[in-house]
């Protein structure tokens, strides 16, 4: 019995000192195994790269009202600095000298902007027509190709669209004459029959200046509609360009607001000097109103520089650079660690964009320098919640047997 013993004792020591030797030897060609903790899947999620700068909020557009010095006297204002004023709203009054002349023009101006109306509407009626024509022509032909297959109806549909497009824009402009037409209807009813006229705002907005010397531009109304600007450093301009998104943001308002980066200055906006850094003047275009914010408010400004929609992506550092290419270690379904060469795009906040080489949902080494040897075998840490009584039974002792075997070579 003890010579047995001794036997059995014997061979597992030379099993298992044989193994380690062959693990442990430098140029041992025996398969290494990786132990493999700690792993991650190829992400989806868009990556946004942003500039951030500080920006002001200001009226959008200023208008300035002039006063013609023509023979007469000035009356008086009708609004005062601050005051909120319509289209339509008079602003001052003044009596003249040529009172029948003046309101000649202005019937003049307005008889003028009658006639382009009409014009604008007998070019849509056409267009209307033309319209009727090619619905009808394209309801009752159908084009055949020279192997008597049919052919479709893009051109048909892109004449379609041409037409609506120029209806739209025809009626859009009606719509501006005929505002024109209203603002002078205002102007001629407000003579009373004496030698007083006055002079009505074309915009919404609020009156910012009066100048009371009668010095031109005599009114400055603001528009009510903001927009933001700033400046941008020497180093931005290389990054941004007109028509970039850009996202507003501010304690004086909920979330944020989106807009559009419409005008970015070639010239600094003070003379360029050797001792100061130049700065560039910017404007933003807000998506939507902010009627209540007021104007001077300073906002955080963040302008997309770049940005990748369903972006495949994993952590920086899993990728492992080589001295031309990159590559991640992928689990793969065989159970080995697979070294795969990656083609990166963006590179953001410890992400990195894989534009090539890996799929979401694909496992991959978070930590490149725990892999032992590549396309080798993985294995790693044992889950003790799941030895459980329910496992073991639910396996035959054969089954058990072999996976501690295969383990243990493992």
């Amino acid at each position: 019995m003890k010579k047995k013993t001794t036997i059995l004792l014997s061979a597992g020591i030379l099993f298992v000192s044989a193994n380690l030797y062959l693990a442990l030897k430098d140029d041992s060609k025996a398969v290494r195994s990786s132990y493999i903790n700690n792993w991650t899947e190829v992400g989806k999620e868009s990556l946004t790269q942003t500039l951030q700068a500080s920006g002001v909020v200001t009226p959008e557009e200023e208008h300035h009202i002039y006063y013609n010095d023509k023979p007469g006297v000035f009356k008086s204002f009708l609004v005062k600095e601050g005051d909120r004023v319509d289209s339509g709203t008079s602003l001052y009054e003044y009596s003249s000298d040529n009172i029948d002349e003046d309101l000649a023009e202005l019937e003049r101006e307005k008889n003028q902007l009658v006639r382009e109306a009409t014009l604008i509407d007998e070019q849509i009626q056409q267009l209307l027509y033309l319209q009727s024509v090619s619905a009808s022509a394209s309801d009752n032909s159908t084009p055949v190709l020279g192997d008597g297959s049919t052919g479709n109806s893009s051109s048909n549909d892109l004449v379609q669209v041409s037409i609506e497009k120029e209806i739209y824009d025809k009626q859009l402009e009606k719509s501006r004459v005929k505002s024109e037409i209203d603002k002078y209807d205002d102007m001629i009813d407000s003579y009373d029959g004496s030698d007083q006229i006055g002079r009505t705002s074309e915009v919404d907005g609020t009156v910012k200046k009066i100048n009371y010397e009668l010095k031109n531009p005599i009114v400055t109304i603001i528009s009510d509609t903001p927009k933001v600007e700033g400046t941008f450093t020497e180093r931005d301009l290389k990054n941004v360009e007109e028509g970039m998104e850009v996202y507003v943001r501010s304690d004086l308002f909920k979330g944020t607001v989106g807009g559009t980066l419409t005008k970015i200055a070639d010239y600094p906006e003070t003379d360029p000097s050797v001792k100061k850094e130049s700065h560039y003047p910017f404007e933003i275009e807000l998506e939507q109103d902010l009627e209540n914010i007021i104007k001077g408010t300073h906002v955080e400004v963040s302008i997309v520089t770049n940005q990748v929609l369903n972006a495949s992506t994993v952590p920086g550092k899993s990728v492992e650079k080589g001295k031309k290419n990159s590559y991640i270690y992928i689990l793969n379904e065989a159970g080995v660690v697979e070294k795969r060469k990656i083609k990166k795009g963006m590179d953001l906040n410890g992400k990195v964009e894989v534009t090539k080489g890996a799929k979401p949902g694909e496992l991959l080494v978070r930590k490149p320098e725990k892999v032992q040897q590549e396309n080798s075998p993985f294995f790693s840490r044992l889950n003790i919640d799941s030895l459980k009584k329910k496992t073991f039974s639910e396996e035959g002792n054969r089954t058990i047997f072999k996976h501690i075997m295969v383990g243990f070579f493992k």
